[in-house]
């Protein structure tokens, strides 16, 4: 396999929704209804904008960089949302260097995600930052929606969790692109978004 193709794996849906899960479920059995609602909150809006995003552009545009219509990264919103949103989760109450260094470790590996979106041709410079800003709000959201909630969970549990499911995951492929597309069409056939 291609590194870039490896690389650009781990912010796949087949990842990071089940990480999304994974987390949500430990979050369910710490009792913490705040954080419960927060990762919900966040991660079903980034969904939710990037999905509309996808559906809504998909008439638009149709000569653009690519060929096809702008299309933001979900692979970038998902991974700032979910690695970036357990690392902030994970390290809180921690010393200040050590949640530092989390948030940059886990933003750097959705930066790198979002560039080997654009090498694997996948998306656009401009898609990559699209889909980066979605999950950056998401990851503001995130944030202030939990702020103050307290993580029952061990954090080294956390992140044992998240390397399962992620080693579990990798190199999976979920065809939510296709779908998306699919019901693109079946509602621009009787709705077209753009002439």
């Amino acid at each position: 396999m291609h590194p870039w193709t490896f690389l650009t794996n781990y912010g796949d849906t087949a990842v990071t929704l089940p990480l999304a899960a994974a987390a949500f479920a430990l979050f369910a059995l710490s009792g913490s209804t705040r954080l419960l609602r927060g990762w919900l909150l966040a991660v079903g809006a980034c969904g939710l904008v990037v999905a509309l995003l996808k559906i809504g552009l998909s008439d638009c545009a149709a000569a653009g960089p690519l060929g096809r219509p702008f299309s933001p990264s979900g692979h970038s919103a998902m991974s700032t949302l979910i690695y970036g949103g357990l690392a902030l989760l994970g390290s809180a109450g921690r010393p200040f260097g050590v949640r530092v260094a989390a948030l940059a470790a886990a933003l750097a590996l959705a930066l790198a995600i979002g560039l080997s979106r654009v090498v694997v041709h996948a998306h656009t410079p401009a898609e990559v930052v699209a889909g980066l800003a979605i999950g950056a709000a998401a990851l503001l959201l995130l944030g202030v929606s939990t702020a103050g909630a307290t993580l029952r969970v061990p954090p080294l549990a956390l992140l044992a969790v998240a390397l399962a499911v992620v080693l579990a995951m990798h190199g999976t492929r979920w065809p939510i692109e296709q779908q998306l597309q699919r019901l693109a069409a079946l509602l621009h056939h009787d709705v077209p978004v753009c002439g």
